[in-house]
């Protein structure tokens, strides 16, 4: 783990349990069951039998057509499978793909998938054995409006025929199940075959399932666990019972945080859904995953950085560990096709885009999931819109309401927070449906749950700064980072199972009882904290968090999150127990206008939270809180949470008796931040606009000056200019060293260079380069010794002046 975002090593350790007095006992355990528990936990990993799951073993298939590129760019609803490691020549044969098979409510199916065009066959190798192969199979013409689609889908092991299914006349862009016992024979050679001249087969989340039973279970060894993230969209912690909230508007949730692993004060890392469920998927930053914070969009240079680098996923790693994975949702930000999100692997995802009704019809389809999947291992990302604003909850739930909180306290709250309490009240009936589904088939108590929220809901009236871009501050999300905002519920439910294994140690945990987690915390610690529990975490991970559930099996006290950083549109926050530090960028502090439509500019926010619990006033601007601003600076600063670009920028020494330098810039990723001396004056008048002043002597010595400015998007180029005492001088750019022309082309391919360039230091004219360390950029040995021969040729074509 890098432990420069969370700094684990900095956490404090103190006398404080984060548990019940009973932890402290736990010294008196005999270490002999822990070394038990260790054992059933690494038994029940190398004893699991998982389905073959053949989009994964498609990078050693072989396949007969090698698929580089869309040959069906008429149907814009798919996109190259992402997560299965493909060679770009061979890309496509792994497709994401989406039929819209409900435009009422914009339902939209997607399955990873094997792409066959027509005449194309795969060969595996699969171990001897019988199994059953299921899948969902759709079809596409090769021509947009062509009206028949027809072929044979076959299966052969080596050279027998298993399987034919002839699909003349099926109806195009629909998935149908296909399911099928197969018999692979001592070759180990199962061959996917599909014949047809005119006609493309997508056959969706195809997998091997062994037949002759779990191991484990004939040996008395716990199955896996299947997993349900229930994702709660603009939850506020504060509405819930289990919360402190008095009336109870969510039984069944604050049931099940009574016998859960019970984070005290959770936070989301990010104020809005598109980079608060990155990250907590991620267990890494939005930025960091290259994604940024402003705005819907997913930019192709965003998309280069994300999957230019191996990075783990809750949907990745399930996946890979033998789980059937499903996202069942209205969240377009997991679908790669709508140019606002991106493929993290999930077998199957259900998507419905219609607000208000779509809460029921997705409870409908993940009670039919858990049904059929009763007896395999998943891991089902379950996504509710409610209590998302429009707030229009069932009139019935806005009875059960009424009925629950007195009317005194109900006609105090305004009517958008009413229907959010209605709405509440509406997504926990709708997760008790889940449950009773759960426990009627008899895996309830098996099932680990995690309950959490992306965000919270603004609407306290003291944070009301009127309107931003579409949305208004108040009743919404992602315009502030007050902790109404950001403060979300969090809790996981133990497989009982698991949970007996805690109580033998710690006789505080008997019935069922809840482990809680005091102090601050964050959902970056989500992935690593159930992937732990299941010993399933990947033993050179990506994930950034912080595993609970190892000091809550091996340790007396759990570490704390001493900072949490959390993003939001071109604006960030820093949260510890004592302060709340808010930031936005340059350029872009002018974010808000006062209820009279005037611009207001706040570039920081600093609260004392333990004086001002509320967030009310804000010290930045006062006198009292200078010393208090300075400290969180330099606590900001310290901990990096975000890896960027730099834009490196050399100022040559002075040779005459004073130099007075103007630099002007226009930054294509915009400013984030910078370093410059006290020396140096800086003027930023927008978002990627600067422009630098300073004033020097030869005799102060003959020394140049680096700046260094961050960039928010890994975006490279950049437009420059510099003048000393008037006259425009040239400048160096980029790895080589050339001479800027505002002719040139491509300039961010030209400027990055991955180290400092050579005579850097000691250059007589500016020299301004993009480091690239955030956006993957490296050169291989190979290109070092060319990017030298390539200077070489420059220099006696006269492009580079020594």
């Amino acid at each position: 783990m890098d432990d420069g975002n969370l700094k684990r090593k900095n956490f404090s350790c103190s006398s404080e349990t984060s548990f019940p007095n009973w932890f402290h006992m736990r010294a008196t355990v005999p270490f002999a069951l822990t070394i038990c528990f260790c054992l059933l936990g690494c038994l029940n990993k190398s004893e699991r039998r998982f389905p073959v799951d053949l989009v994964l073993e498609l990078r050693n298939a072989k396949s007969k057509i090698s698929v580089s590129k869309d040959p069906l760019p008429y149907h814009w609803k798919k996109n190259p499978g992402r997560q299965s490691r493909l060679p770009l020549s061979r890309k496509w044969e792994n497709t994401q793909i989406t039929f819209n098979t409900d435009k009422e409510i914009f339902l939209n199916h997607s399955l990873d998938s094997l792409f066959f065009p027509p005449g194309q066959e795969y060969e595996f190798k699969v171990p001897q054995g019988q199994y059953e192969f299921s899948s969902l199979i759709g079809l596409l013409g090769g021509a947009e409006f062509q009206t028949q689609v027809s072929g044979k889908f076959k299966i052969y092991s080596g050279e027998i025929l298993l399987k034919e299914w002839d699909l003349t006349g099926s109806v195009k862009e629909k998935w149908n199940s296909k399911k099928s016992v197969l018999e692979i024979g001592e070759s180990g050679s199962l061959r996917l075959v599909w014949e047809s001249v005119d006609s493309y087969l997508f056959v969706g989340e195809p997998l091997l399932y062994p037949k002759e039973g779990n191991l484990s279970e004939k040996q008395g060894l716990e199955k896996p666990k299947s997993v349900i993230l229930i994702v709660i969209d603009s939850a506020r912690k504060d509405f819930f019972g289990s919360y402190g909230y008095r009336h109870s508007v969510t039984p069944v949730m604050d049931k099940m945080a009574k016998e859960s692993v019970f984070f005290e004060n959770p936070f989301a890392n990010g104020n809005w859904t598109k980079p608060s469920m990155m990250s907590f998927f991620h267990s890494e930053y939005s930025s960091n995953l290259g994604l940024g914070n402003s705005w819907f969009s997913t930019k192709p240079y965003q998309r280069k950085v994300y999957y230019g680098k191996n990075r783990d996923n809750l949907a990745k790693t399930f996946r890979e560990a033998g789980y059937f994975t499903q996202t069942i949702m209205n969240n377009v930000f997991f679908l790669d096709y709508t140019t606002v999100g991106l493929d993290l692997g999930f077998h199957n995802s259900f998507q419905v885009g219609m607000d208000i009704v779509d809460t029921e019809i997705l409870t409908n389809q993940a009670v039919q999931f858990v049904t059929e999947y009763k007896d395999k291992p998943y891991f089902l990302h379950f996504n509710l819109n409610t209590p998302h604003a429009s707030y229009s909850p069932p009139p019935e739930d806005m009875a059960v309401v009424r009925s629950t909180v007195p009317t005194d306290v109900f006609y105090r709250y305004e009517s958008p927070v009413q229907r959010y309490l209605g709405e509440m009240h509406y997504t926990d009936r709708e997760i008790g449906r889940l449950v009773d589904a759960l426990k009627k088939q008899g895996t309830y108590d098996e099932t680990m749950i995690i309950v959490t929220g992306d965000h919270g809901e603004l609407f306290s009236a003291h944070h009301d700064y009127s309107y931003h871009f579409i949305m208004q501050t108040r009743f919404g999300h992602g315009e502030t980072h007050y902790d109404e905002e950001i403060n979300v519920p969090y809790f996981i439910k133990l497989p009982k199972s698991l949970k007996e294994n805690l109580e033998s140690e710690m006789a505080g945990v008997a019935n069922g009882g809840q482990i809680r987690i005091s102090g601050q915390s964050s959902l970056l610690s989500l992935a690593p904290t159930i992937l732990g529990f299941l010993d399933l975490l990947p033993k050179e991970s990506t994930y950034q968090g912080v595993d609970y559930s190892t000091c809550i099996r091996m340790t007396n006290v759990c570490p704390k999150e001493s900072f949490i950083y959390t993003e939001g549109r071109m604006s960030e926050s820093v949260r510890t127990e004592n302060y709340k530090y808010i930031r936005r960028y340059p350029g872009f502090t002018t974010v808000r206008r006062t209820s009279a439509g005037e611009p207001h500019t706040m570039a920081e926010e600093l609260y004392d939270l333990k004086k001002d619990p509320e967030e009310k006033f804000n010290l930045s601007p006062l006198p009292e809180g200078d010393s208090l601003l300075q400290i969180v600076r330099a606590d900001f600063r310290r901990e990096n949470f975000l890896k960027r670009n730099h834009l490196r920028i050399l100022i040559p020494p002075c040779s005459e008796s004073l130099c007075r330098d103007f630099l002007s810039l226009n930054v294509q990723g915009s400013i984030y931040d910078w370093k410059v001396s006290d020396a140096v004056q800086l003027i930023s008048g927008s978002a990627k606009a600067v422009s630098l002043q300073r004033e020097s002597k030869v005799s102060e010595g003959n020394q140049g000056e680096e700046v260094i400015f961050k960039t928010v998007n890994p975006e490279l180029g950049a437009n420059f200019s510099f003048s000393r005492n008037g006259k425009t001088i040239p400048v160096r750019f980029g790895r080589y060293g050339l001479e800027y022309q505002k002719s040139i082309h491509h300039l961010e391919d030209l400027i990055v260079s991955e180290r400092q360039p050579e005579g850097f230091p000691s250059s007589p004219l500016p020299w301004v380069y993009n480091d690239g360390a955030f956006s993957g950029t490296r050169e291989s040995e190979v290109q070092r010794e060319m990017g030298k021969e390539v200077k070489k040729i420059l220099e006696t074509w006269g492009y580079i002046h020594e």
